[in-house]
């Protein structure tokens, strides 16, 4: 039911560019949320073109964008409309009196292809006020979920008295991503500063691996840039590397690779800080902008043999989870894919928060080609798989291989994985303990064989206006996908199955007014078992992941989480004691190389406590 457009992974990272040293001819951060004065656009799409706000307000079901603040972007991904000339101008610019002049701004940016098209960013400039338009620079897309600073030498424009420049995004005519764009800088370059521009270090790798640490150094001064000393450390070690023989000068920048990799000998969170020093042979002007952080993500991917198939999965352990910590199960929709859902969903970053281990099996693909959980949907009669035992055998394999608890293993899933969910609870409850299905539903076929040995927890997350899997079920088949209940009725199932009453209903706060829909819950409990079941409503919404998108109002994998994390256990290394911390207070927050600092946003930190442990954290 959910079928992906596009892969994409995080890192956390900040470009701390200040520049007052320098004469400042531009700067724009776009947090007032209206076109600055003086800027103008020129667009043929009916959406309006470039528009502001908050990533959340701005992004689209296949084409996320990581929180900036309040930027502005074009999102053509929303509107699959005519964007091959959408221009963002700059007001008129007089370079007829500056020795020199630098573009630097904050860009998101995939250049991703699709259908045939390949979406193109460039910097263009016009000297007739915008009638006609060349290019100066085009934008090289990354799609790894970063913001990225771009730095453009205008000085091939110097003379000009009265010059347009402009953000041009062209779709290719075809239905593709987006750009976005914040803290605008134009300055003429003065003095004496490097800047570290870029970390070139994926979000996500296999582990165990080793990951070359590779970068951008940008001259945004004045004074020739000979040499400097290229360091990252993990908290733990620090690397260095000479880099000399150089002569770069205003606006050039130069790319490295550092001859020190990082050894990723587990899956977990890997912070990295990489900073610049000695440049020259002493400090530059602004020490603010020679220092980024990110992340890498090591995951396991791995295969089994289950049932005569060689079946894929990816699997998360972060070094925070304690010894038998719990296993939740994350399943992806129709289509989809385990690099997809751990993509959005952002369960690895949840499992290091709260210290369990997370693994996305992989679907096969079915008669007609799309990946798929067997469900008995019907047009999949004739498939054989046992997806059910695949996800016990992995289960089991596991279990044997890593410290994970078998009393509190879960699963959660969108669309089609939602409804796996819905069979393993009839199917497998002596494996899985509670459920979560996101937009899911249970077949009537599945509920006239439903007679689980243990009571399986469940929480529903579910649209009103979920044009795929409809919230008041298909007593008709009109989908085309089967038989099933709605939501009031599978709440009664199961209610009626596990002897549970409403125990409280209610309405989460509506936080974002610019999403369209609002969230409501009620939940089922007993007095005598710790089974229980939870719908959450989401009035007016669709087919969605809500908080990745769709209603932004809650997180859904937070929120299934929250659920597998309350529930009640006569088990002392459960779930709840797995969590458990001893009484702390918290001394102090240095950076790196040891220095008392205060959070600032992608920084590596070691926070320091009484009990003696210290815990190392990116600010996000």
């Amino acid at each position: 039911m959910l079928q992906s457009k596009v892969l994409t992974s995080v890192i956390i990272m900040s470009a701390l560019f200040q520049c007052s040293a320098q004469n400042v001819l531009l700067t724009e951060d776009f947090e007032n949320g209206t076109l600055p004065v003086g800027w103008t656009q020129q667009t043929n799409a009916n959406d309006g073109g470039w528009l502001l706000g908050t990533n959340t307000q701005l992004q689209s079901q296949y084409w996320d964008i990581t929180a900036h603040g309040n930027i502005i972007a074009t999102n053509d991904d929303e509107c699959d409309c005519n964007k091959r000339r959408d221009y963002l101008i700059m007001p008129a610019f007089n370079l007829s009196t500056v020795s020199g002049a630098i573009l630097q701004f904050e860009n998101y940016f995939d250049g991703g292809t699709l259908f045939g098209g390949t979406e193109v960013a460039t910097i263009e400039y016009s000297t007739n006020g915008g009638t006609d338009w060349t290019v100066l620079e085009t934008i090289v897309g990354t799609d790894d979920d970063l913001w990225d600073t771009q730095t453009i030498n205008l000085s091939s424009l110097i003379g000009n008295a009265d010059i347009l420049i402009a953000f041009r995004y062209n779709d290719d005519n075809e239905w593709l991503f987006g750009w976005a764009i914040d803290d605008v800088l134009i300055y003429e370059p003065t003095g004496f500063d490097a800047e570290l521009t870029s970390i070139d270090l994926p979000a996500i790798a296999q582990s165990p691996s080793n990951l070359t640490i590779g970068g951008q150094v940008t001259n945004v001064g004045a004074t020739v840039i000979q040499n400097f000393d290229v360091n990252w450390t993990d908290g733990i070690t620090t690397n260095t590397e000479n880099i000399n023989g150089l002569n770069l000068s205003s606006g050039q920048s130069y790319q490295f690779s550092h001859p020190d990799q990082l050894a990723l000998t587990n899956s977990g969170t890997y912070p990295v800080q990489v900073y610049i020093s000695n440049i020259n042979g002493t400090s530059d002007d602004d020490s603010s902008n020679d220092t980024l952080s990110a992340s890498v993500s090591a995951v396991e991917y791995g295969t089994i043999s289950d049932g005569g198939y060689q079946r894929e999965y990816i699997y998360y352990h972060p070094g925070s989870a304690p010894a038998n910590c719990p296993l939740v199960f994350v399943c992806h929709g129709y289509g989809g894919s385990a690099q997809d859902i751990m993509d959005y969903s952002e369960f690895n970053a949840l499992a290091d928060e709260f210290g369990f281990a997370v693994c996305y099996p992989q679907g096969i693909e079915d008669n007609g080609g799309d990946t798929f959980w067997n469900v008995g949907y019907d047009f999949n009669q004739s498939e054989t798989v046992d997806d059910v035992a695949f996800l016990q055998n992995l289960n089991t394999y596991l279990q044997t291989t890593y410290s994970l608890n078998p009393n509190n293993v879960f699963c959660t899933g969108m669309s089609n994985g939602g409804d796996l969910c819905y069979m393993l609870a009839c199917q497998a409850s002596e494996t899985f303990r509670a459920v979560a299905p996101i937009s899911g539903m249970i077949l009537q076929d599945i509920v006239n064989s439903c007679n689980p040995p243990e009571e399986v927890s469940i929480l529903e997350i579910h649209g009103t206006n979920d044009n795929v899997t409809f919230y008041n079920g298909d007593p008709n088949n009109t989908g085309g996908w089967g038989v099933y209940l709605g939501m009031a009725q599978t709440m009664a199932l199961y209610n009626g199955m596990f002897n549970l009453t409403l125990q409280s209903s209610g309405n989460f706060p509506n936080t974002n007014t610019n999403d369209g829909s609002t969230v409501s819950f009620d939940k089922y409990g007993s007095a005598t078992s710790c089974t229980e079941v939870w719908l959450y409503t989401v009035n007016n919404g669709g087919h969605d992941w809500p908080g990745a998108f769709g209603n932004m109002d809650i997180e859904a994998s937070r929120e299934a989480w929250n659920f597998f994390n309350q529930l009640c256990s006569n088990d002392p290394t459960g779930i709840q004691g797995a969590t458990q911390t001893q009484e702390r207070t918290l001394l102090k927050i240095t950076d790196v190389i040891g220095r008392e600092t205060t959070p600032r946003l992608g920084q590596v930190l070691l926070y320091i406590y009484s009990d003696g442990s210290v815990e190392k954290r990116i600010t996000q």
